[in-house]
Parts: C-alpha cells; sequence; structure tokens
C-alpha cells in the first residue's frame, strides 16, 4: 500500500514559488509500478496550526514532486474546517495521479494505451476531460504539446550518466506519435488509441489538471481564497485578505526568484530544462523532448526557463510545454496570437521576455546580493 503523507507547517511564508514543471519522459523518482492504485490510510484530523498571516499551510508528496496548499483563513471559519478541506484536496490529486498516471500499471491510462488499436471503451469523465483537452492543445500548437509522445518517450532516460536512445530506435517510433490518432467520442464518452503500439503520457497536463481538481474542491467547501501547487504548476485562487497573492518564478540554475506575478483566480506554470538532463560526449541532453523529432531540445535554441499564465492550470501546463518547444522567438509570438494565455520567458542570454498582458504587472526581483 502506498501511503499519503500529509505535513502541516507553521512558517513564515508570503506566497508561492514555483519550480520547474516540465513533461518528465522517465518513471518519477517515488514511482513504483503496482497493479492498483490503493487508497491513501487516513490522516489525523487534529486541527492544523494557524500561521501568523492567518493561513494555513500543508505539503505531501505526489506525482513526483511536492504539492502544496496555501489556504487564507477567513474570519469566522475554522481551522478544523480548513484542514479538513486540505486533506481532501490532496487526497483529489492522489486519487486523479491513480487514474492518470503512465507509472502506473493499473491506472486507467495505462489501461487506454494497452488497448491501443483495439474498439473504444468507455473512458471515466476525468480521463475523457484530459483527453479532449489535450487533442485541442495539441491540434492549437501543431503538434508542439503531444501526449502521444510516450512510445519515444520509454527510449529516454535522463539519469546521470545516461546515453542518448539510437536514432534508428527513435525512427522505428515515431510513426506512432500522433494526436491526431486519439479518436473520442463525446457521446458515449468512449475513445481509443488508433493505431497499435500507441501509448499515452500526460505528465505535461495531468498535474495541472490535479492542481485544478484540488483548487475546485477547495472552493466548494467554502475556502475561496489559496494557492495550490504541484512542482511548478500553481493555481491562485481569490485573494490573502486585502492582499494578492504574489507567485514568484525560480532563477533558472540558481537559488531565489527572478520576479513575481500578482495573481487572482489564474495559474502560472513554469517549466525548464535546468534540473533535469545528462550529459553525453560533452553535449548536455535536457529532459523536454520534441515530440515531432523525438530528441531534447537544442540547448543553443531553446529557452532558459518558460512561464506561462492562464485561465486554469491544465492549460498553462500543456502550453507552457509546447511554448518551450516551439523556443522563444517563435513561442512568444504564439503567446501574443493565442487568445488566453501570456508568458515570461528567459532565453539563453539572460534577458527576460514578457508578453503584453504582463508588462505591467510583472515585478522585477532586486538584483541578488
Amino acid at each position: 500500500m502506498r501511503h499519503l503523507a500529509l505535513v502541516f507547517v507553521l512558517v513564515a511564508c508570503e506566497g508561492s514559488v514555483p519550480a520547474q514543471s516540465a513533461q518528465s519522459w522517465e518513471s518519477p523518482p517515488h514511482a513504483s509500478v503496482v497493479a492498483e492504485h490503493s487508497v491513501p490510510p487516513r490522516i489525523s484530523e487534529a486541527p492544523p496550526p494557524v500561521r501568523k498571516d492567518g493561513t494555513l499551510y500543508a505539503e505531501s508528496e505526489l506525482m513526483g514532486t511536492r504539492f502544496s496548499i496555501n489556504l487564507w483563513l477567513e474570519p469566522g471559519k475554522s481551522a478544523s474546517d480548513g484542514g479538513a478541506a486540505i486533506r481532501d484536496a490532496i487526497a483529489e490529486v492522489d486519487r486523479i495521479e491513480g487514474l492518470a498516471s503512465e507509472w502506473i500499471a493499473g491506472s486507467e491510462l495505462s489501461q487506454f494505451s494497452a488497448r491501443a488499436g483495439l474498439q473504444p471503451a468507455e473512458l471515466s469523465p476525468d480521463l475523457f476531460a484530459i483527453l479532449e483537452r489535450s487533442r485541442v492543445i495539441a491540434e492549437a500548437t501543431d503538434g508542439a504539446f503531444d501526449p502521444t509522445f510516450l512510445a519515444i518517450g520509454e527510449l529516454w532516460t535522463f539519469k546521470p550518466g545516461s546515453r542518448p536512445p539510437a536514432q534508428a530506435a527513435i525512427d522505428a517510433r515515431l510513426e506512432l506519435v500522433d494526436w491526431r490518432a486519439i479518436e473520442l467520442d463525446p457521446v458515449g464518452r468512449r475513445g481509443r488509441l488508433k493505431k497499435a503500439g500507441m501509448k499515452v503520457g500526460l505528465g505535461a497536463i495531468a498535474k495541472g489538471y490535479a492542481v485544478d481538481r484540488a483548487s475546485a474542491l477547495l472552493r466548494q467547501r467554502g475556502f475561496a481564497n489559496h494557492i495550490v501547487e504541484g512542482g511548478g504548476d500553481t493555481y491562485v485562487s481569490g485573494s490573502k485578505g486585502e492582499r494578492t497573492w504574489m507567485v514568484g518564478i525560480q532563477r533558472p540554475e540558481g537559488p531565489g526568484t527572478i520576479g513575481a506575478l500578482p495573481l487572482r483566480d489564474r495559474a502560472l506554470v513554469t517549466s525548464g530544462g535546468y534540473q533535469r538532463f545528462f550529459e553525453h560526449e560533452g553535449k548536455r541532453y535536457a529532459h523536454i523532448l520534441d515530440p515531432r523529432s523525438g530528441w531534447p531540445l537544442d540547448e543553443a535554441e531553446s529557452a532558459l526557463s518558460v512561464s506561462v499564465v492562464a485561465a486554469n492550470a491544465a492549460d498553462a501546463d500543456a502550453y507552457c510545454t509546447a511554448v518551450a518547444v516551439m523556443g522563444p522567438v517563435r513561442g512568444m509570438a504564439f503567446v501574443e496570437s493565442e487568445p488566453g494565455i501570456e508568458a515570461v520567458i528567459i532565453d539563453r542570454s539572460g534577458a527576460v521576455r514578457i508578453s503584453a498582458g504582463l508588462r505591467e504587472i510583472y515585478v522585477s526581483a532586486p538584483p541578488a546580493r
């Protein structure tokens, strides 16, 4: 049985600083391939501590990363009720991982991939919604985001000492990467992968979807003012009393932040290849793959970091990966042409490119001492 640990923390904290959140092409550190996704045990129902700024803060390890919830406790709301809502929100993330993870052998997503080439089967509302949105964003980005990458993604591992796969092995699987071959029937809520051998990986959208679901649950419980963050996928709901939540953008290849954005009822997702990579024969291979070539992004032409703001974390997650694949220039041009999304892109020179909708609200961090 996999144990779900939830830790309430009593520290001073003014906001949320998202970490790297790019598509991961190998099994998360905690993942074990099991037949079923077990129900987590009950967690202590003791009231959590309230911090000096009137917030509750808790974190847990899920989806191969740290998930945290920072909830502002409105006057008249009890810490016990807030703590219970946080526990249930974390359990909701665990539930989404159980159905949408390609690293859990018995997950609904793994079963969906195993039926590739067969007749359509009924899908749960959550998996159908994720796959349906994945198709929309794959089409909008001309395949820069493509959830069917996994047939090639399995060839890569980004642990130190790894080696790139042979070009012949990549070429043999490229025909299995095609988002158009995800066939979905919204009337019967059924779906399938058209070609045998195809596999879907949702690492670049399911985490954002889980963040959205956790935030929705907190709002349903009457706690509308909070931040949910999972490995750099952040949703900001409401405010911190009369103050606007400030969400930091991590400084690539260094501690601290390069800046922050005041957000309300918006998502911010940050991706970068600076945390997971290997070096081989003098070349560094970062873990963000271009699904159209099967190879990691060329460092010389890719961004150091991409942060995307959107109405929800699932969209921001997927668009962030797509913009990273496009590169700084084409990626920013895409953002400026796509309604509903904004971006902050750090290029290889360290220059910060900010889309038009964020320029007036972006706050630069003071120079590091």
